[in-house]
């Protein structure tokens, strides 16, 4: 492998985890269904965290570090006490801890469904009532007794300008609420970010890194950076890229769910996602094995840096149809074997 220049930043690499309780089914059947944290979480295989216990291990391991962004507003079903307890697991294992949220947690109070009608959205309400959604979820993850979160991700990337607003009232300083290749057709032109550091209405938004893909047909498309939707090599490879053309972070996805395979919504018979776990663990040994081109960093760690603004336009993250046929192979054998 060629070393890099002397002159040439290390890449920011922001690999960010979305901790987050599941509904299981509670809005659409409520009188058979109830909501589930220890399975989409814990997700425990012979007595062995291999979820949110196999992302804190592997870390650990490369010495690397994560933000995890977690839901606060199930808060309303669970208490404090449960997510608090893996708050703490993801502190003391030396990760970041920030806010991640998801309104249809309104859908419920002291335990029990008040309406079995979910709204997810982080955008399009009045922005009255925004702000205080932003601000009780903020609460409730100072109620875990860690301090208060600086940063914030909307659930499902669910986001408008007056997301931002709502978060600056609120007083979150940074957020990664953009996942541009996710965006409905004719959303606002300022959200159409792919990667870079930017401002809007106050707030500083490192979006979810995409890259250019391909589909099937060989269309064009862009491709979120997590680790359901790429192999390895497409990973690597737009980090390699990021890196070459001078971007100064990229911010990657996972989920600690994505680490199990389960029989049913139920999290019954868990079992172990070998290929997802593999893709993690190749992507923080290659994060690990070259420190003078990359860096993990963590959304906490923000308010200590001067960060440099705007997207660098003249970037290109390029993925190949070849790595999208191979990654499309893995996944389809992943989901119908082991």
């Amino acid at each position: 492998m060629d070393t890099a220049p002397t002159n040439k930043a290390a890449l920011q690499v922001y690999i960010t985890v979305d901790t987050e309780a599941s509904i299981a089914g509670a809005f659409a059947d409520p009188l058979h269904c109830r909501p589930l944290l220890d399975g989409p979480v814990d997700g425990e295989v012979n007595g062995q965290s291999e979820a949110l216990g196999f992302l804190l291990r592997t870390l650990q391991h490369y010495n690397l570090t994560a933000t995890f962004f977690t839901e606060s507003l199930q808060n309303r079903y669970f208490g404090i006490a449960p997510m608090q307890r893996r708050a703490g697991q993801i502190l003391d294992a030396g990760q970041d801890l920030q806010l991640h949220v998801h309104p249809c947690w309104l859908n419920f109070a002291d335990g029990r469904l008040i309406s079995p009608t979910p709204n997810d959205a982080s955008t399009g309400r009045p922005l009255t009532e925004l702000t205080a959604i932003f601000q009780e979820a903020r609460q409730r993850f100072i109620d875990w007794g860690f301090g208060a979160p600086v940063a914030v991700r909307t659930g499902n990337f669910s986001t408008g300008l007056d997301t931002f607003a709502a978060c600056a009232a609120a007083g979150l300083q940074y957020s990664s609420n953009i996942a541009a290749a996710l965006l409905p057709r004719g959303a606002d032109a300022q959200l159409q970010r792919y990667y870079g550091f930017s401002q809007l209405h106050g707030v500083t938004e490192l979006p979810l890194t995409s890259f250019q893909s391909y589909r099937l047909n060989g269309a064009p498309c862009q491709r979120i950076m997590a680790i359901t939707a790429c192999s390895v090599a497409e990973m690597t490879g737009a980090l390699q890229q990021a890196w070459q053309q001078g971007l100064t972070a990229v911010c990657i996805l996972t989920h600690p769910f994505e680490f199990i395979k389960r029989r049913n919504g139920r999290f019954e018979q868990c079992r172990v996602n070998r290929l997802n776990q593999s893709r993690f663990e190749a992507l923080c040994r290659f994060i690990a094995e070259q420190p003078q081109r990359f860096s993990s960093c963590t959304f906490g760690q923000l308010p200590q840096q001067q960060l440099s603004y705007g997207a660098a336009a003249e970037v290109k993250l390029r993925g190949s149809y070849r790595q999208m046929v191979q990654r499309s192979v893995q996944n389809l054998i992943n989901d119908h074997l082991g």
